[in-house]
């Protein structure tokens, strides 16, 4: 599992844990001993304030942003809930899975087309890969 996230890098990292990195290449700033050593760990600080520089930016966000983000999700949301927990759960406990009888048709959620899903996993996969870590 670690590989997999090494597969995407920053998207764990948090303010406090880029300073911290941006303190240790100073002091290996200090300590290197080659131009092209120095120039390398310059060029790795540079990039780490960067990173800062946008988590910062990202965190003093308009809440306006949340909230259409939040409309955004409503509707996948409500689609995966009917699935899962209103046709699968609660249909189950009327004992109405695979059934076609009349008082049955309430669990039974018209299929999906392939771009329909495309979207929900876009919308579910964005919110976990922007979700804060505290």
């Amino acid at each position: 599992m670690t590989w997999l996230l090494s597969l995407i890098p920053g998207l764990f990292t948090t303010i406090n844990g880029i300073t911290t990195a941006i303190s240790n290449e100073r002091i290996a700033l200090i300590n290197a001993k080659t131009d092209q050593e120095k120039n390398e760990i310059q060029e790795r600080i540079n990039v780490l304030n960067n990173q800062r520089d946008v988590l910062v930016a990202d965190s003093q966000r308009s809440s306006v942003d949340i909230y259409i983000r939040a409309l955004i999700a409503l509707v996948p949301a409500i689609v995966l809930y009917k699935l899962m927990v209103w046709d699968k759960v609660i249909g189950s406990l009327w004992h109405c899975n695979n059934n076609d009888s009349f008082e049955c048709q309430i669990f039974n959620t018209d299929k999906l087309d392939p771009n329909m899903w495309w979207v929900i996993l876009g919308v579910v996969g964005f919110y976990f890969l922007t979700m804060k870590r505290k």
